[in-house]
C-alpha cells in the first residue's frame, strides 16, 4: 500500500514537473521583486562600479521604454498565443531542452502580466548603464530567445539534435 501511493505521488511529481517549475520561477520572480519594492525604495547599490547597479524602479512601458497602447490586451493575447504554440506544436516533440525554454518564457509572461494588469507597471531593478532596466523575469525571457535560437541553428545542422 505504501509503495503504491509512493509511486503514485512521484508520478504525479514527474507529469506535473513543468507546471512546479512555472510556479518556482514565478515565486522567485515575485520573491525579488518583494525585496526590492520593500528595502530598495531610493536606495542604490553598485555591482560593477557605476555600469551594473540595483535601483527599485517601476515601469509603465515595455521593453527599451517602448509606450504601447492598448498593452493590457495585447499582454493577454501574447500569452495565449505562446501557450497556444508550444501545446500545439512544440510539447509533442518530448524535448526537455525546448520543454524548458518554454517555461521560461511562460514564467515570465505570466508573472509580468500580472504586474501590467493589476498594478500597471512592472517592477524592475538590475540596471545596464547606457542601456536598460530589467528584472529576473526579463532575464528568463533572454535565455529563452537563447535557447530556442541555439537549438533552431543546430537542427540546421542536425548535429546536436
Amino acid at each position: 500500500m505504501i509503495y503504491m501511493s509512493r509511486n503514485i505521488i512521484k508520478n504525479i511529481f514527474i507529469k506535473n514537473y513543468k507546471l512546479y517549475f512555472i510556479i518556482l520561477l514565478i515565486f522567485f520572480d515575485f520573491v525579488t521583486k518583494l525585496f526590492f519594492s520593500n528595502y530598495f525604495i531610493e536606495k542604490k547599490v553598485n555591482i560593477f562600479w557605476d555600469y551594473l547597479f540595483l535601483e527599485l524602479y517601476k515601469n509603465t512601458w515595455i521593453a527599451f521604454s517602448i509606450d504601447l497602447p492598448y498593452l493590457k490586451i495585447i499582454t493577454i493575447f501574447v500569452i495565449c498565443l505562446i501557450i497556444w504554440y508550444y501545446t500545439k506544436y512544440e510539447k509533442k516533440k518530448n524535448n526537455k531542452i525546448i520543454d524548458l525554454s518554454f517555461i521560461l518564457i511562460i514564467s515570465w509572461a505570466i508573472w509580468n502580466a500580472r504586474e501590467r494588469l493589476v498594478f500597471w507597471e512592472v517592477t524592475d531593478f538590475i540596471w545596464i548603464k547606457y542601456f536598460s532596466v530589467f528584472n529576473l523575469a526579463d532575464i528568463y525571457i533572454n535565455i529563452w530567445i537563447i535557447i530556442y535560437l541555439i537549438i533552431i541553428i543546430l537542427k540546421k545542422d542536425k548535429h546536436w539534435l
